[in-house]
C-alpha cells in the first residue's frame, strides 16, 4: 500500500466518506461543497472578524484537497453572530503565501442552513505540492492556511511519516502533544476522534466546558 492508497482505503473500507467525516468534525448535518441557497448578501454589519475560527484543510488526494472555514464573528453565540441570510465568500488557492501565483479561485455562498460553514474542493492540482489558501468576505480576510496534495498514484516516496491522535478533551488539557507532533513534521495526521465531548463542565478540571450538556445543533456548534 502506498501513500495514495491510505486515504482511499479509509474512505471505502472504513465506510466513512470524506464529506461525512468533515460534516461530523464541523457538527453539521450535511455539507454540499458549493452551496447556493437564494441570493447572497455581499455587505452586512460585521463589527468583528468573521474568521475567528480560522481555516483548515484535509483529506487530500494527488490532485485535490478540501478547504474549510466558517463565518462566526461571535462563535460562542447561537448562529455564530451571523445574519440569517446567505453571505458571499471569495476563496483563493495559490502556490505562494503572497498570492501572486493564484492557481484557482471562486465565489460561494455561506448559508445559515450550514452554520455559514464552507467546504471547498479545488481540483486538478499538482501532485505532492504545497499550496496556500485563504477566504475573503466583505472587507475581512481569513488567516492564510497551508496544505499539501499527495504524491501521484504511481509514485514511490522514499519515506513516509504520519501521526495518530484521538480523544482530545478540552477539559483535560494535554494539548502540548500537538506541538511535538508539528515539530516532527508528519506527512499526514490521522485523527481518530473524539473531537469534542457532549457532557456539561466538571469542576476541578484544567478548564471547563461552557454551558449544559449539548443536545441541540446550536449547542454542538458552540461546543465544537
Amino acid at each position: 500500500m502506498n501513500i495514495y492508497d491510505l486515504p482511499k482505503a479509509l474512505r471505502h473500507e472504513g465506510g466513512l466518506s470524506r464529506r461525512l467525516f468533515l460534516a461530523y468534525a464541523a457538527s453539521l448535518s450535511s455539507i454540499p461543497l458549493l452551496s447556493h441557497y437564494g441570493s447572497a448578501t455581499t455587505s452586512h454589519d460585521l463589527t468583528k472578524d468573521p474568521f475567528t475560527l480560522g481555516v483548515a484543510s484535509g483529506d487530500p488526494d494527488h490532485e485535490s484537497v478540501i478547504l474549510w472555514t466558517r463565518l462566526a464573528p461571535k462563535p460562542l453565540e447561537p448562529g455564530g453572530g451571523m445574519p440569517k441570510t446567505p453571505v458571499e465568500v471569495y476563496w483563493e488557492i495559490a502556490e505562494d503565501n503572497s498570492f501572486k501565483k493564484i492557481v484557482q479561485s471562486g465565489k460561494v455562498n455561506a448559508t445559515p442552513e450550514l452554520g455559514h460553514s464552507l467546504h471547498i474542493e479545488p481540483r486538478n492540482l499538482k501532485p505532492d505540492h504545497w499550496y496556500f489558501y485563504r477566504f475573503k468576505s466583505c472587507d475581512a480576510v481569513s488567516p492564510v492556511g497551508r496544505t499539501r496534495t499527495l504524491p501521484a498514484p504511481d509514485a514511490s516516496p522514499d519515506k513516509l511519516r504520519f501521526a495518530v491522535t484521538s480523544c482530545q478533551n478540552f477539559e483535560q488539557g494535554l494539548f502540548t502533544a500537538y506541538h511535538q507532533m508539528a515539530a516532527d513534521k508528519p506527512d499526514f495526521v490521522f485523527h481518530l476522534g473524539d473531537y469534542i465531548y457532549e457532557y456539561a463542565g466538571v469542576n476541578g478540571k484544567v478548564r471547563t466546558h461552557q454551558g449544559p450538556e449539548t443536545e441541540s445543533l446550536d449547542q454542538y456548534r458552540i461546543r465544537y
